[in-house]
C-alpha cells in the first residue's frame, strides 16, 4: 500500500495556484422551535469564520470512475479498512482531490525542513527517516461531509455549512485552538470516525475520510513519557488492528484526497 501511495503522491499534484475567493457565511433560515444550543453553535461557527478573516483559495476536483488516481486511492482506502469483509459493504460514492494553496504547501515543506534539521542536530538513530524526509507517512482522518449529498451537484469549492466537517477542516487546515492544544489524531484505519458529526439542517450528512500526507518526525509511544522534543505521539486506536498518531503541529498535515463513502 505504501508503494501505491508513493506512486499516487508523485503523479498527482496536491496543490495549485488560483485566485483567492472570500468565503462568507450565507443566510440561514432558523426555525423558531430550534433549541438554543444549536443556534449558539451556528452563531459561534460563523463568528469564527468572520473573525479569522478567512480567504479561501481551496478548491476540490472530482476524480471520475476509471481515473488512475481514483483507482489507486480506492485501493488504498479498501486495504486500510479495519475488517476486510467491509469491502463488500463500504461503497465509495465520490473521490475528491484537494488543491492546496501555495501558502499551505510552502508551510508543509518548511515544517519538513525544520524536522529534518532538528533530527540531524540530535543525530537520532531511532528515527533515521526524520533526517531524510521528516518521516513522511500517509494517514486517515475520519469525519463527515454535508455538501456531497446530491450526486448531480458538482463539488468544486468549500461549502458554507458549519456542520460540514470536511470543508471546515480544510478551511482551517486543521489549525484550530483545539488542535494546537491537543494535536491532530489520525489513524491507519480508513473507516475510523475521529470527528463527531454535527447536525445539519441543510443536507444529509455523509461519511468521509481525508487522506493526508503527514510529517511525523520523532514519534514516541503514549505509554512512555512524552518528551518535549517529540513531534508525534503514537498510540493504539479504538480498533485493535489499527494505530492512532497524534501530530502536534497543524503544519505537519497536508490533506490530499477526500473519499465519501457509505
Amino acid at each position: 500500500m505504501q508503494t501505491m501511495w508513493i506512486s499516487l503522491k508523485e503523479n498527482v499534484n496536491c496543490g495549485s495556484k488560483h485566485s483567492n475567493k472570500v468565503l462568507l457565511p450565507g443566510k440561514i433560515c432558523v426555525k423558531e422551535n430550534l433549541n438554543k444550543e444549536l443556534i449558539r453553535r451556528f452563531r459561534r461557527s460563523f463568528s469564527e469564520v468572520v473573525n479569522k478573516g478567512f480567504h479561501s483559495p481551496f478548491l476540490y476536483s472530482e476524480l471520475n470512475i476509471g481515473d488512475p488516481a481514483r483507482n489507486i486511492t480506492e485501493i488504498i482506502f479498501q486495504r486500510a479498512l479495519t475488517n476486510p469483509s467491509n469491502q463488500l459493504t463500504r461503497k465509495i460514492k465520490r473521490v475528491l482531490r484537494v488543491k492546496n494553496s501555495t501558502e499551505v504547501l510552502e508551510r508543509f515543506e518548511k515544517y519538513r525542513e525544520k524536522v529534518k534539521e532538528l533530527a540531524h542536530h540530535r543525530q537520532q538513530k531511532t528515527h533515521p527517516r526524520s533526517t531524510v524526509d521528516g518521516n513522511e507517512l500517509m494517514r486517515f482522518y475520519g469525519t463527515t461531509m454535508c455538501c456531497c449529498g446530491e450526486r448531480s451537484r458538482r463539488v468544486s469549492e468549500l461549502c458554507r455549512d458549519p456542520a460540514c466537517r470536511v470543508c471546515r477542516i480544510i478551511q482551517y487546515n486543521f489549525d484550530t485552538d483545539y488542535t494546537r492544544k491537543n494535536g491532530i489524531r489520525l489513524s491507519t484505519n480508513s473507516e475510523e470516525l475521529i470527528d463527531k458529526p454535527i447536525s445539519s439542517f441543510k443536507a444529509k450528512i455523509e461519511r468521509a475520510v481525508i487522506v493526508c500526507r503527514i510529517i511525523a518526525g520523532t514519534v514516541v509511544d503514549r505509554i512512555d513519557e512524552v518528551k518535549e522534543g517529540c513531534d508525534s505521539v503514537s498510540s493504539k486506536s479504538h480498533h485493535p488492528s489499527s494505530e492512532s498518531l497524534v501530530v502536534r503541529n497543524p503544519s505537519a498535515v497536508l490533506p490530499c484526497f477526500v473519499i465519501v463513502f457509505t
